[in-house]
């Protein structure tokens, strides 16, 4: 599949042909769809792996709550670890360049889910702990990306070029939790989906080294990161769109996290349905991103487009809970994938806007770090509320969905949250 990035800010030295420009977002694409799939395999086979009744990882004296516990350890370590290390990638890609960075990215990733398959196989929750740990703290892979795409891109373009490229994300995880869910219906092992999901970065790997090319200056700040970006959070022009972000990931993840949990416990769904209602999910994440959100962004103004897709999150998600049918999951699924995409993009765009060029790997690794630690908080908050209530964190992600378009509003009367791209 080929598409046009639009108008892009190419030196003169970079090759300008037709297909030179499609093989290096071929690559980008490749190196974020590896991730994603990577990532959408393990709800599918861990979700009944951790929770269901027939698990070969606990005894009959384990109850519920301490398997909601570890399940929710389990999804947290990967993103917790994501937040460590992104910063220092995304920095390290500004003065070392993209490629050795993605490629490092890529194959810490082969190894964490190489070394997850192997924890499954021997029904260890260290070893799957440890592999999911070594996939995260290397899983800087979308920041880096998404940098090299803004690297190539004007204002104007950059809002489309980035939902391009990111619907290799929706489509990564409509890829990753099929494959998963055919795999289990079918009767495979269960650490053979962890496998695969292994060579899907190797194979990326080789398509980076052969088809992408560094086209920037590198820079030469060699300061830490870490402080870095707390003087990032501190300008005033990215404290709020920032701020929102870390708001909105929280209320999304803790929904979106929950989701396989949720048809599981209240739906009974088995392994192949929660994989199909994931998969249409990235489906329409991905459609949002090739299609919606590049046509409302050439036409509108990131502010507005912002509003409103941040502000049909919270009755949807809440809807979800009002529900007592399958159908009504399913029909609430939809919109919300495409409101989630919009804001996403717009929120990134907004900000990368008002940083400097030989910034973006920074900000990038700043937003995968901010990103990483609202998923990775969330299953911890879900794991803690779940025993209480399956409906509970539903309600508490739509609380704080909702809290987020408070902010909004209160930052647009202010006048602190301007549109940036129009």
């Amino acid at each position: 599949m080929f598409f046009r990035p639009g108008r892009s800010r190419i030196p003169a030295n970079f090759d300008e042909s037709k297909m030179k420009s499609r093989l290096v977002y071929l690559a980008l694409f490749s190196t974020i769809f590896a991730d994603a799939a990577g990532i959408g395999i393990v709800y599918p086979t861990l979700t009944p792996l951790l929770l269901g009744d027939a698990s070969p990882l606990f005894d009959s004296s384990q109850g519920p709550a301490f398997r909601s516990a570890v399940y929710g350890l389990m999804l947290a370590i990967y993103p917790l670890m994501m937040c460590l290390g992104s910063p220092w990638l995304g920095a390290l890609s500004d003065r070392k360049g993209r490629k050795p960075v993605l490629l490092l990215c890529l194959l810490g990733n082969a190894g964490g889910m190489a070394l997850t398959a192997f924890g499954v196989w021997q029904d260890s929750l260290v070893l799957i702990c440890c592999g999911r740990a070594l996939a995260g703290i290397t899983a800087a892979s979308l920041p880096v990306a998404q940098a090299a795409i803004i690297d190539l891109s004007t204002a104007d373009s950059k809002a489309a070029n980035l939902a391009l490229v990111t619907a290799a994300n929706g489509i990564g995880f409509v890829a990753g939790p099929l494959l998963g869910g055919i795999m289990h219906q079918q009767g495979a092992a269960l650490w053979l989906p962890y496998l695969w999901a292994a060579l899907l970065p190797l194979a990326s790997a080789v398509l980076v080294l052969l088809c992408y090319a560094d086209t920037r200056t590198l820079s030469d700040d060699n300061a830490n990161p870490w402080r870095n970006l707390w003087h990032m959070l501190c300008r005033p022009e990215l404290r709020q769109p920032l701020l929102l972000l870390a708001i909105f990931l929280l209320g999304y993840y803790m929904y979106f996290n929950y989701m396989a949990a949720f048809a599981l416990l209240h739906y009974r769904f088995d392994a192949w349905q929660e994989a199909q209602l994931l998969a249409y999910y990235s489906t329409c994440f991905a459609v949002a991103m090739l299609f919606i959100v590049p046509w409302a962004t050439r036409r509108f103004a990131l502010e507005r487009i912002l509003l409103l897709s941040l502000s049909i999150q919270p009755p949807l998600v809440a809807a979800a809970a009002l529900g007592n049918a399958p159908a009504v999951l399913w029909l609430l699924t939809g919109p919300l994938a495409i409101a989630v995409a919009t804001t996403y993009v717009c929120l990134l765009s907004i900000a990368s806007n008002r940083t400097l060029t030989e910034r973006q790997g920074q900000l990038m690794g700043l937003i995968s770090a901010i990103n990483a630690l609202a998923w990775g908080v969330a299953p911890l908050i879900t794991a803690a509320l779940q025993p209480l209530s399956t409906l509970l964190p539903i309600v508490v992600a739509a609380l704080v969905l909702l809290a987020g378009v408070a902010c909004m509003l209160v930052a647009r009367q202010r006048q602190l949250l301007p549109g940036g791209a129009k």
